[in-house]
């Protein structure tokens, strides 16, 4: 049933071309485990000895400030293409400058001891977490990353990961939806795609 939503005809004159997309909807707020993307970082991090309430994986975080009516942080057009990205898919979505990495990149649980400084944080120990590590040591995870390969606004070459941890989410259709997003949004040129 739609609800009684007007525009003021007066406003015509002024300028013709005013309209309103209107969604209603009866909502029920999720749980954080239920919603597809942070339910399996959750359980990935659990599986892998870390404590998801504590350790937080960045979607959620994002999420929790949206909910709590928080600002959102403006960086750059590439990392709010990020947030648009992981609010919409629940997945943490970490963009890297290559220029800043050293050989192969691996996709890798974090030793005892390694951390790094985080972007706008205190060094963060990553001990058990999924970190991105290169030839010279770790620089990204789902839950926060390192100041060595944030994009900035000398960045050239961009690695973007969305970190994935359920079988039922269809990858290959977000990251179509990000290639659209990241083109629109961000005016990035030749962008590739695969999923490992």
């Amino acid at each position: 049933m739609k609800y009684d939503v007007k525009i003021d005809n007066k406003l015509y004159e002024t300028y013709s071309d005013i309209r309103l997309g209107l969604l209603r909807f009866k909502a029920e707020v999720k749980e954080w485990n239920d919603i597809p993307g942070v339910r399996g970082s959750r359980a990935a991090y659990k599986a892998f000895g870390r404590n998801p309430g504590r350790y937080r994986v960045s979607s959620e975080a994002l999420l929790r400030r949206i909910r709590r009516g928080d600002d959102l942080y403006h960086i750059n057009s590439v990392v709010d293409v990020n947030n648009l990205i992981s609010v919409v898919s629940g997945l943490s979505v970490g963009s890297y400058d290559l220029a800043h990495t050293r050989g192969t990149i691996v996709l890798r649980k974090a030793e005892k001891g390694e951390g790094y400084q985080g972007i706008g944080k205190e060094f963060l120990d990553m001990e058990n977490m999924l970190v991105l590590a290169d030839d010279a040591g770790i620089f990204g995870s789902s839950m926060s990353d390192s100041t060595r390969a944030m994009v900035t606004e000398h960045t050239k070459d961009v690695l973007v990961v969305i970190y994935c941890f359920e079988n039922t989410i269809n990858l290959p259709a977000l990251l179509e939806k990000a290639r659209a997003d990241f083109q629109k949004y961000a005016d990035v040129q030749d962008v590739e795609t695969w999923v490992m």
